[in-house]
């Protein structure tokens, strides 16, 4: 699982901005039906038809958000278990180097 370091980037400004689209997309979309159905002559309608608009776009935005985190997260943890494969590469052939080493002075004795 990938390590989430703490201001290493927006993991957690992303995540919580969630929240914070989700809540204007349903406000900005209300308060625009109603000023736009108050226009036409009905707010009930407006407000309605704002308020199924503003939480379509803020549940499209959330999971927009979801997904950028989630491929972040993929990417991190993909260049994690790379360099993980070359740390343990470098370290076999550090202690091959240093086995050979070790039977080189076995023998110069």
């Amino acid at each position: 699982m990938a390590k989430l370091v703490r201001g290493s980037d927006w993991n957690s400004m992303d995540l919580a901005s969630i929240g914070i689209t989700l809540v204007l997309a349903i406000g900005i979309g209300s308060g625009l039906g109603w000023w736009i159905g108050g226009k036409l002559g009905n707010q009930t309608a407006g407000l309605i038809i704002g308020f199924i608009v503003g939480t379509a776009a803020g549940f499209i935005e959330m999971f927009r958000a979801v997904s950028r985190w989630n491929r972040r997260m993929e990417h991190q943890e993909q260049a994690e278990n790379a360099s993980d494969k070359v740390g343990v590469h470098e370290n076999r052939e550090r202690n091959g180097t240093e086995q050979a080493a070790v039977k080189d002075s076995e023998e110069d004795s």
